[in-house]
């Protein structure tokens, strides 16, 4: 299927970006762009509805994440990481939830009415889950948790596979370790905490301001300090006197050469790819993973949510005409997830 004929609508962020009338049951409404740049590339457009091919199922999206990814993507850094050539006009969004409408031949899981959460890890030259119709192989789409709502569903798997990951297969976290984990307040490392102390470790959250740290606590955290006022060094000695089993780095911090320095001979740290790699040593096992590795454990971060206990933390929910809004939103101080309404 083609972006032939895409029709353009009012810009987002503009006055007049509401959504039109006159939409029909064969067309759905897209954010998309015609080429890669800032956020005055985007815009609302008018395009057929997909269909769901062998393997594949039909979402009616009523809510889409949005991360720091979808703001590389729009500028076309995620480009030469693609699976293929862009297509223009060009829709994005990794990760979504809504409702299944329709399934391709030889789908039996999933039917008509299903909650669902999914995932288009470097999808191009597919189409995305900022649009209100999406066509997402079923290997990627999970049933949403109980405990969680369409929005939270939404945001779950890109960050809750790779918050997996850390936990579950890098750093290997179980009963009685203690671990720290920076950045502990946002997408990825307010769901690694829950997930670390869901298997039985201990957790020092480093967490970004006072309402971070107010999170880090009510999701568990056994310690938590504001990482923008307090020295990590004394926290470190007080909450782990015999050194770290493990740490995870979420977020760049000077203070690397004192997480590693912590870490007891044979501890374990990790960070997801964009994070500058700390100071080696040889006698503590470092890893760095990404999007790859987190899309393989989304299926387990579902499983985690439903056993609980675990709160995904939604800052700001934003329509989806004004996703240039929440790329501002992106970029200043948010704890946990942003979210786009779709209508």
């Amino acid at each position: 299927m083609t972006f032939d004929d895409c029709t353009p609508l009012p810009v987002p962020g503009s006055d007049d970006a509401g959504i039109p009338d006159g939409i029909d049951d064969e067309t759905m409404l897209a954010l998309a762009f015609e080429r890669f740049g800032g956020p005055e590339v985007l815009s609302l457009v008018e395009r057929p509805i997909p269909l769901p091919g062998p393997g594949q199922a039909l979402v009616r999206v009523l809510s889409a994440g949005f991360g720091p990814w979808d703001v590389l993507e729009r500028e076309g850094a995620l480009a030469p990481f693609a699976a293929g050539a862009p297509v223009f006009p060009y829709v994005p969004g990794a990760e979504g939830a809504g409702t299944v409408v329709d399934v391709g031949a030889g789908v039996q899981r999933l039917r008509e009415g299903d909650r669902v959460c999914g995932l288009l890890p470097l999808r191009s030259p597919k189409h995305g889950f900022h649009a209100q119709f999406v066509v997402v192989d079923v290997d990627h789409l999970w049933p949403v948790p109980p405990r969680l709502t369409l929005p939270q569903a939404a945001a779950l798997p890109v960050d809750g596979g790779l918050a997996m990951h850390a936990v579950a297969v890098a750093l290997a976290l179980g009963p009685g370790d203690t671990a720290l984990v920076f950045g502990a307040s946002g997408g990825i490392g307010h769901m690694a905490l829950q997930f670390a102390r869901q298997r039985g470790a201990r957790v020092l959250a480093v967490a970004s301001g006072a309402d971070g740290v107010a999170l880090a606590e009510r999701l568990g955290a056994d310690m938590a300090i504001d990482g923008r006022r307090h020295a990590l060094a004394p926290a470190l000695r007080i909450f782990a006197p015999d050194g770290l089993d493990a740490a995870l780095l979420t977020a760049q911090t000077p203070d690397a050469g004192v997480i590693v320095d912590a870490l007891r001979s044979g501890g374990r740290i990790a960070w997801p790819r964009g994070v500058t790699a700390p100071p080696a040593r040889d006698d503590v096992a470092a890893s760095t993973f990404g999007a790859g590795a987190g899309a393989r454990q989304v299926h387990a971060a579902c499983r985690a949510a439903t056993r609980g206990p675990f709160h995904l933390h939604i800052d700001a929910r934003f329509p989806l005409a004004d996703a240039a809004d929440a790329a501002r939103a992106i970029a200043r101080h948010h704890l946990g997830r942003i979210v786009l309404d779709v209508p």
